[in-house]
């Protein structure tokens, strides 16, 4: 099954879509932290893509790599402590960068004022 485009999904759309049942849906919510599905007025549960990710990642290391409940819950923090460990290098990265232009931009006008400065005072000299 192809998932439609839209913003939010049923439990019975992405049980169908991943192959895991709902009840074991509702289980691995109060297992790991990191799968929050927001709710409706009603209650109902309403999944996001960013819920499908996480269901995905949550499946693919308690079917494929055979982790227990436990070893799945401490692979995920791992992983997103290494994922926001990434971003930030990323953005600190683009900072600096920012920062390194800016101080060229600054040192390019600071050499400008003392070359104005150098030719007024051999303009005046003579």
């Amino acid at each position: 099954m192809e998932l439609p485009d839209k913003m939010y999904y049923s439990i019975s759309e992405i049980a169908e879509y991943t192959g895991i049942e709902p009840h074991v849906l509702r289980y691995w919510e109060s297992e790991f932290p990191t799968l929050k599905p927001k709710r409706s007025r009603s209650g109902t549960r309403t999944y996001q893509k960013k819920d499908i990710e996480e269901i995905s990642a949550i499946r693919r290391l308690l079917h494929e790599q055979g982790y227990k409940i436990e070893g799945a819950r401490k692979m995920r923090r791992r992983e997103i402590s290494e994922l926001r460990s990434d971003d930030s290098i990323q953005v600190k990265k683009q900072t600096a960068a920012s920062d390194n232009t800016q101080i060229k931009q600054k040192l390019a006008d600071i050499l400008k004022l003392v070359q104005e400065l150098g030719a007024d005072e051999s303009g005046n000299d003579k």
